[in-house]
């Protein structure tokens, strides 16, 4: 894939703070509609969702929960910021280096260098090896723990944050209501502006939920080169049976499936059967990416973030959508007050009509 696809030509505008600090309703943030069969971009908010699916789609979740994978360290060359970016097993992490402002790192590990964890105060928490780095255009590293590093950060550790959030939030801002199986790096941001009352909404609508889990990773991989050579994470996931089988039972029905979140996209490709043109329940480790050479199957619609720059999750988005239709609508988005990035506005990918011709008929 040429990388330039990825590039929207724009800078994005970004929120530096959850909806509540903002003024607005934990379901108060904006929505952007994006009809991708009749090329329509309409301007909406969260919490009017209910009047844009029909009674017998449904959503699927992930009800993964965001754990504290941001830690103190420090090795030979000093001290710094470690990112856990996936528990690969036991006595097995997979890390990434930040700057103490939270700013990437480039400064190499020493094969075999200690990695020492460390709280406030410096004591120490636990010590793990440098074992190598994952994949030559990575910042990420894996190192071979004393201790199991994740349930290290459940006590010591706090959210991962970049550098347009200024403020460091507790870990219940970065939750969903839908998160119940911590596990995950950084929040499955989709779904943090669902609220108990807008979900029963949606039932009451007659929209149909379905839960899964994909412990997410780091979402600071820019794709610097192509597709060929970018690393991709190893994600956990489970796809339960009861899931699978709603899933494939919404489809055979003519009905919408909408994934809340690029996670839950991917958990759902990963498990589609292309023989059997269905979703079977399974569970392990994915690294499948959704791009325009490998559109979505088992997925209809996505309700997403708004996604920056060179990243795989806007790859994923032009497979749904197109790119030029995307960043048309992203510039319009941008004119409307949008904001980019987990805290900010989220984005309704999904059509009322069953293919382009039936959209162009009704123009």
């Amino acid at each position: 894939m040429d990388t330039q696809l990825l590039d929207l030509g724009m800078a994005v505008p970004q929120a530096t703070a959850p909806a509540e600090y903002r003024g607005l309703t934990q379901d108060g943030v904006k929505l952007l509609i994006l009809d991708h069969f009749a090329r329509t971009a309409e301007n909406a908010s969260v919490r009017d969702l209910p009047h844009f699916l029909r009674p017998g789609d449904m959503i699927v979740v992930n009800d993964s929960a965001m754990i504290g994978a941001r830690l103190h360290a420090s090795c030979s060359a000093g001290e710094f910021v470690l990112h856990l970016a996936a528990d690969l097993g036991p006595g097995l992490a997979l890390v990434e280096r930040r700057g103490p402002a939270g700013e990437p790192d480039w400064t190499p590990f020493a094969a075999g260098d200690w990695i020492v964890l460390t709280d406030r105060e410096g004591r120490e928490l636990s010590r793990g090896t440098v074992a190598g780095r994952f994949h030559p255009q990575s910042r990420l590293w894996l190192v071979n723990t004393q201790d199991p590093w994740y349930q290290v950060a459940a006590v010591s550790g706090s959210p991962v944050r970049y550098g347009y959030v200024g403020h460091p939030y507790p870990l219940s801002d970065y939750q969903s209501v839908f998160g119940c199986r911590p596990g995950s790096s950084e929040m499955p941001s989709a779904s943090r502006p669902f609220t108990l009352s807008l979900v029963a909404r949606l039932r009451r609508r007659g929209v149909e939920f379905g839960s899964l889990t994909l412990h997410t990773s780091l979402s600071s991989h820019e794709v610097a080169t192509s597709w060929q050579e970018h690393p991709v994470i190893p994600e956990w996931f489970q796809v339960p049976e009861l899931t699978a089988r709603r899933v494939n039972a919404t489809r055979r029905a003519g009905h919408s499936v909408i994934a809340l979140g690029t996670t839950v996209a991917r958990a759902l490709e990963t498990c589609y059967d292309a023989n059997k043109a269905a979703v079977a329940p399974r569970s392990g480790w994915t690294r499948h990416l959704i791009t325009p050479e490998h559109p979505p199957r088992a997925v209809t619609g996505l309700i997403t973030g708004l996604h920056d720059n060179f990243t795989s999750h806007l790859a994923l988005l032009y497979a749904f959508t197109g790119p030029d239709f995307l960043k048309a609508a992203y510039r319009d988005a941008a004119s409307w007050g949008y904001l980019w990035h987990e805290f900010g506005d989220l984005c309704l990918i999904h059509s009322r009509y069953n293919n382009r011709e039936e959209a162009l008929q009704a123009r």
